[in-house]
């Protein structure tokens, strides 16, 4: 796997860095500038800190949230007929992951509510 492509994790001590630095009310552009880390990285810690606060950016990945299909479709709702921003959206039902929130808008639109469903997992075969 290339550099460019192989998910990075950041080392807590970065991941502390970057909670003092939100906690001054610092944007994600210079939140990326001063800890050298990518804007996409910043932008995300910094709408999880909206949403959970330090403990939202420090544990990030650490646990694996289920969301029923009643929260899914609200955020959904809120997103795509009620104009609220990725942002706005997962501070409104406290969802600390963007990209949680961008898979369920983009199967909303592409397979309709029954997307938003949970579905049973399969164990692989050993």
């Amino acid at each position: 796997m290339s550099e460019a492509t192989r998910t990075r994790t950041h080392a807590p001590e970065v991941r502390q860095r970057a909670v003092e630095i939100l906690q001054e009310g610092v944007g994600h552009r210079a939140l990326a500038a001063k800890l050298g880390i990518p804007q996409a990285t910043a932008r995300q810690w910094a709408r999880a800190y909206a949403v959970g606060g330090a403990d939202a950016v420090l544990n990030a990945g650490a646990r694996h949230h289920t969301y029923s299909y009643d929260v899914k479709l609200a955020v959904v709702k809120d997103r795509l007929e009620n104009g609220l921003t990725v942002r706005e959206a997962m501070i409104k039902h406290k969802i600390p992951s963007e990209s949680s929130v961008k898979a369920w808008c983009r199967q909303y639109r592409e397979s309709g509510e029954s997307a938003l469903v949970d579905k049973p997992r399969v164990k692989k075969a050993e």
